[in-house]
Order: structure tokens, then C-alpha cells, then sequence
């Protein structure tokens, strides 16, 4: 996983609550058809984000990582 300059985040706690459920979404129905195999640690992460938590700057950036390294 790469490091991550957490100052570097400008986004508003609604602008990550959206980023990251939108990420998550992806993730999730890339996960149902079988396209990735995320580790249940990975899958257990996205499951929580998708029951409507507020998505912090480290969880955001956690996010993108997993969708980098399954999708990008």
C-alpha cells in the first residue's frame, strides 16, 4: 500500500462519505461477479463503508488503494 500525505485531503466529510461509497459500490458488485477476489479483511472493510458510516481521510485513502489493486 502506498503512503499517503493526509494533509493532502481537501474533501468535506460529504465529499468522502460520497467518494467512498461510490468506491465501495464498485468494489462490491466487481466482488458479487466474481470479477476480484478481495481478502475478507478487504471485504469485511467495504461491507461496513456500504451500511452508511461517516468515511474518514485514512479509510478513504484505504479505498483507493483496494480499488487500484483490483481494478486499475
Amino acid at each position: 500500500m502506498s503512503y499517503h500525505d493526509l494533509s493532502e485531503c481537501t474533501l468535506s466529510p460529504d465529499e468522502r462519505r460520497a467518494e467512498g461509497l461510490k468506491i465501495a459500490q464498485i468494489l462490491d458488485s466487481a466482488s458479487e461477479k466474481h470479477e476480484i477476489a478481495m481478502n475478507i479483511k478487504e471485504f469485511d472493510f467495504v461491507a461496513m463503508i456500504l451500511s452508511g458510516p461517516p468515511v474518514s481521510i485514512k479509510q478513504l485513502f484505504w479505498l483507493r488503494d483496494i480499488k487500484e489493486r483490483y481494478l486499475d
